[in-house]
């Protein structure tokens, strides 16, 4: 199992993370600025949410708003983009081992789904509200998203033992469209934690290798047994 380490986005606060105890205490009431925004924008939608909700909700007085963010979409894409640096950062951890290709394959898929569990606003951001950025701001998040398919493509590519198509490259795109929606898709339920990741697991391997042989790849080397999980 992959246990990714929270990785501190670029733009996560105005102040430097080096900077004296006035400047970390300005960090600490950002980042709850920030975490409290996130709750906000993933429970009613990002678009409803106006500053002066956003300003109520925060128990500050709306004229002093811009003293505690930029803007309402500066933080959405701060938000986004630290859910795409931490798959980045987890599927490097993955790739790092050096394992069989379809053992890196589980890797990636089990550390994406893993990550729900402490980020699952963050994916309902971005998913649902992506278009709420500019076109400049939406540009930078695909780069990332292109940056992470590139590891899940790799280890295709070295699975089957031939280069990927036009066709499947758009396929394995929406797999990881699937894999930031499926988890919210499928709601808690009395199995345990192991038992509901095994779940999301093949319900994706299944989606996989389906659309792999629909565009007609052959020769897939799927494992035979899925990764074991424990509740």
């Amino acid at each position: 199992m992959t246990n990714a380490q929270p990785v501190t986005p670029r733009c996560a606060s105005p102040n430097s993370l080096s900077a004296g105890p006035v400047e970390q205490g300005h960090h600490s009431r950002y980042m709850e600025t920030r975490h409290k925004a996130l709750e906000l924008f993933a429970r009613c939608g990002f678009s409803r949410v106006s500053m002066r909700d956003l300003a109520t909700y925060l128990g500050i007085n709306v004229g002093s708003i811009y003293n505690h963010i930029d803007s309402k979409e500066a933080l959405l894409f701060e938000l986004i983009e630290e859910l795409y640096e931490q798959l980045l950062h987890g599927a490097s951890l993955v790739n790092r081992r050096k394992s069989a290709p379809a053992v890196r394959l589980h890797g990636l898929l089990e550390a994406h789904l893993l990550l729900h569990e402490r980020m699952g606003a963050h994916f309902r951001l971005a998913e649902y509200d992506l278009h709420c950025l500019s076109s400049e701001q939406q540009a930078l998040i695909l780069t990332l998203r292109r940056r992470y398919e590139e590891h899940l493509v790799g280890t295709i590519e070295q699975l089957t033992g031939t280069p990927v198509s036009v066709t499947q490259r758009a396929t394995l795109s929406s797999i990881v469209s699937l894999l930031n929606q499926l988890p919210a898709w499928i709601g808690e339920s009395q199995a345990t934690k192991g038992a509901r990741r095994k779940l999301l697991h093949e319900i994706v391997m299944g989606a996989l290798h389906g659309a792999l042989q629909a565009t007609h790849t052959t020769g897939c080397k799927f494992p035979e047994k899925p990764t074991i999980y424990r509740s």
